[in-house]
């Protein structure tokens, strides 16, 4: 111990230690208190007491905070939901600053906007989700600046830029004095922390550090939780990608064994259907619907024809080869269904709960594939029956063939030659016989081949009316071309070249009098055709010659002279059964017959006259599509 220093007596040490305890318990010993522990002082020591007791304090409240903050940070990190993160944020930022009013605003770097996303305290119904417009506010100088910014007086600041919706949200909280300070994490701004108070006071630089410092673990903990957000969303993507694509591997394998067990259409768009949850539906090259999971699917075929949305989707889909969204009414997408530049349908899948994933078009365009692989398999098989059958026609209809080897090679296709036939030509375009021919050849039962100036086609049975009507309703669903089908019943195979020879005359014949469309039989026009051949310009100068003065007439009046011809003939020439056959009186006829004598002169119903105006008159009614 040095000489010369003046010692405490024990009294004294006494006094200093209590003063030394009550300032380590954080008293604040006021003047009487000093003196009435250490005696007569000077002034100056106490006023050391008194700064080193608020310092003490000073220093109680930094560590109280600093553990606070600590304790915060170690409780935050825990949480990895970002929207509950930026709750207890709010709720720590809150307890530690211990203002009236506590918010964060997340920054949107994209739109430089803030908008408020967590508050504690607050009470106006403006300020969840209130939006700080880029550039506005106290909040976009913080995110400019990087810096804490605040004000003791909100109402008074002007030096800012201010918005109509962030005064009115502030003025119904009373908010007067606010701080803010940056979120920031690896130099980029996450958003504004605030504290606010409905008092005008200002703030301590302790009070601005402290939340700071909050602020800048907060942001950590923040981007942190947004990487581990983005990594776990990732995942649970691949997880996601890797189950569909799994699935769509299960779907391609199912749809790979209905193509080698020889499945069709039907069971490709059920199975999936059965994989994608929703309606499938399957069309030809012509836009006919072959099949569908639903009847949600008829709806795409609007008036019978494919809806024009979904029509312009398919040409898009030919030229990209990939599945293509509808844009308007029908199905969610299409694919064309195709083999290199030929379209052989389309696929089309419905609308459900959300829009198609990638492997869900993948899926679908696979699909799309697997079709294009059974329709080629199943038009080769067609066309080879069609070559076979339709080589056997051609023999039967030239008649060169042996009849047992005919016999022998129908046998073969299930075809029994031995039964009764009916020939049906058809003519149409060199354009459409391609297609016709095909529409015809398919047809269980029957045999076509092309011919002449069309097709030719053998129809089971001994009735040409019908069998021409069947033709002809086949055709009319192959081609827009007017469809005339004529029908003649067949003898004997030996026989058929002549039928067909006489169809085919009759076709030609028909035509040149104006008929092209409807289905007739031989036997009816025979006549004529003995008559006249296939010159039909013939037969209508016949027609002219013989009754044009009353077709004239019939044209210019409205009226029925040449019905009442053929009635007169069809019934023996007796007045009153014509007139019951046209329904009227017979006083009618009779003034019809006199207006036919004035038109053709009185010599007309002679037997000879008589025959050649009935011939003229059933050729005028066949070529304005009567019978």
């Amino acid at each position: 111990m040095q000489e010369g220093l003046p010692r405490f007596d024990a009294s004294s040490q006494r006094a200093l230690a209590e003063l030394l305890v009550r300032l380590e318990e954080g008293e604040h010993p006021s003047t009487d208190d000093v003196t009435a522990l250490l005696g007569p002082v000077d002034d100056a020591l106490v006023e050391r007491v008194r700064s080193l007791s608020a310092r003490l304090t000073r220093l109680r409240r930094r560590e109280g905070e600093l553990s606070a903050l600590i304790a915060s940070t170690r409780d935050l990190v825990e949480v990895r939901d970002v929207e509950p993160l930026l709750r207890r944020l709010v709720d720590r930022a809150h307890d530690l600053v211990g203002t009236d009013v506590t918010y964060l605003s997340v920054h949107d770097r994209d739109t430089d906007e803030l908008f408020v996303r967590a508050s504690r305290g607050t009470v106006s119904p403006r300020f969840p989700g209130l939006r700080v417009p880029a550039g506005a506010g106290i909040a976009s100088r913080v995110v400019r600046t990087n810096t804490p910014q605040w004000t003791s007086d909100y109402g008074v600041r002007d030096d800012f830029d201010r918005d109509p919706g962030i005064d009115a949200a502030i003025a119904e909280e009373q908010l007067r004095s606010l701080v803010g300070v940056p979120m920031s994490a690896n130099g980029e701004i996450l958003g504004v922390l605030f504290a606010a108070d409905r008092a005008s006071r200002p703030f301590a630089r302790e009070e601005i550090a402290l939340l700071s410092a909050f602020a800048d673990q907060a942001a950590v903990i923040l981007h942190t939780a947004r990487l581990f957000a983005a990594a776990t969303e990732a995942a649970e993507r691949a997880e996601r990608h890797a189950e569909a694509m799994a699935a769509a591997a299960r779907v391609h394998e199912r749809l790979t064994a209905l193509v080698l067990s020889g499945h069709g259409p039907r069971e490709v768009a059920l199975t999936l259907a059965e994989s994608l949850g929703r309606t499938v539906a399957i069309a030809d090259r012509d836009h006919h619907a072959v099949t569908r999971t639903s009847e949600v699917a008829a709806g795409w075929w609007p008036d019978g024809r494919l809806a024009p949305a979904a029509t312009r989707a398919l040409a898009r889909s030919r030229e990209s080869g990939h599945c293509v969204p509808v844009e308007g009414p029908g199905p969610e997408v299409v694919v064309a269904v195709s083999a290199g530049a030929e379209l052989l349908g389309m696929l089309l899948v419905g609308e459900g709960d959300g829009v198609l994933s990638d492997v869900e078009r993948r899926t679908v365009e696979r699909s799309g594939q697997i079709l294009a692989l059974l329709t080629m398999q199943s038009e080769a098989v067609a066309h080879a029956e069609e070559r076979v059958r339709g080589e056997l026609a051609l023999d039967l209809f030239s008649g060169t063939a042996d009849t047992d080897t005919l016999r022998r090679r129908a046998s073969a296709r299930g075809i029994v030659l031995d039964q009764p036939w009916t020939v049906v030509v058809v003519p149409v375009p060199d354009r459409h016989r391609h297609a016709l021919h095909r529409a015809l050849a398919v047809h269980q039962g029957w045999m076509a081949a092309p011919q002449g100036e069309g097709v030719s086609v053998l129809v089971p049975g001994r009735n040409p009316t019908a069998a021409a009507e069947q033709v002809a309703q086949r055709v009319a669903t192959a081609t827009d071309a007017p469809v005339l089908a004529v029908g003649s019943a067949v003898g004997t195979l030996p026989g058929l070249p002549a039928v067909l020879t006489e169809a085919w005359e009759c076709a030609a014949f028909l035509p040149a009098l104006g008929v092209r469309r409807g289905a007739f039989e031989v036997d009816d026009y025979a006549p004529y055709l003995a008559m006249f051949g296939t010159d039909g310009g013939r037969a209508l100068t016949f027609v002219e010659r013989m009754i044009g003065p009353v077709v004239a007439w019939d044209d210019r009046h409205h009226s029925d002279l040449t019905g009442t011809i053929t009635a007169l003939a069809a019934n023996g020439g007796s007045v009153t059964r014509a007139a019951r056959a046209l329904y009227v009186h017979p006083n009618t006829v009779k003034q019809r017959l006199e207006r036919i004598t004035s038109l053709l002169g009185e010599d007309w119903r002679s037997a000879d006259s008589m025959f050649r105006v009935t011939v003229a008159t059933r050729l005028h009614l066949l070529g304005r599509g009567g019978k």
